[in-house]
């Protein structure tokens, strides 16, 4: 019986030390994670995570073409391995490209040594297509674990959260609920977080839709649109 619950709290605090503290702190409080740019201009960035796909990321890329916008990717080592020619377009056309781990498994189910081989494979494969060190880091759902900041540190890295979120994964999620959303919650600085990749069946054709009246707007209101290199001041 007590070594029952000495297990369980033992169990209990390990867990709590390894995953719900460090990722309190690096989504709330860690001043080495950006979650927003300065409000002194009006810029806001778009970010996109979890592709390529070969499907809507082209057409995501024509989109900010026309819109003559760029962006920051963070994508799958996974999928760059099976799309290469898109990352070098994303590359070509002037947008940041990031690490977002290789496979997409969740921080707390990963073991130290797991969570530094899955980012510097994901860095590895980006730097061998392009030639290009990415330098920014944001982790599947946004999600930390106690080695989830060492691991960008060694690799130079610099880790990136968002302001917005506009559920644009989730199957009941509709265009117009991504633009009001983003519309409603702009601001100055902001970080906006939309997917080009996973989700429900079909959910990055509704990001596609919201996006074109959603530069619109944005810009009619006096926005000029980012990469997280800008807002952060590391590129003019």
């Amino acid at each position: 019986m007590w070594a029952f619950i000495f297990i369980t709290i033992a169990a209990t605090m390990i867990f709590a030390i390894y995953c719900i503290i460090p990722n309190y702190w690096m989504r709330n409080r860690s001043k080495r994670v950006l979650r927003h740019g300065t409000a002194e201009k009006p810029w806001i960035a778009l970010t996109f995570d979890d592709g390529p796909n070969p499907l809507y990321t082209p057409q995501l890329l024509d989109i900010l073409k026309d819109a003559g916008i760029k962006a920051t990717f963070f994508v799958m080592g996974k999928q760059a391995l099976k799309h290469p020619y898109i990352l070098e377009r994303m590359h070509s056309e002037g947008h940041t490209i990031g690490c977002h781990s290789f496979s997409h498994r969740h921080a707390w189910l990963m073991s130290p040594w797991h969570t530094f081989k899955d980012l510097e494979l994901t860095y590895q494969t980006i730097e061998s297509f392009l030639g290009y060190k990415p330098r920014w880091y944001r982790p599947p759902w946004g999600m930390f674990n106690l080695c989830s900041a060492a691991a960008a540190r060694k690799l130079d890295l610099k880790i990136a959260y968002w302001s917005i979120e506009a559920q644009d994964w989730e199957a009941t999620t509709t265009a117009q609920h991504i633009y009001d959303t983003i519309i409603s919650r702009a601001q100055p600085g902001s970080i906006i977080v939309l997917h080009d990749n996973r989700g429900a069946p079909g959910a990055p054709a509704k990001t596609l839709e919201a996006l074109p009246p959603i530069i619109k707007a944005l810009k009619k209101k006096g926005y000029t649109f980012v990469t997280l290199d800008q807002l952060k001041g590391d590129t003019t």
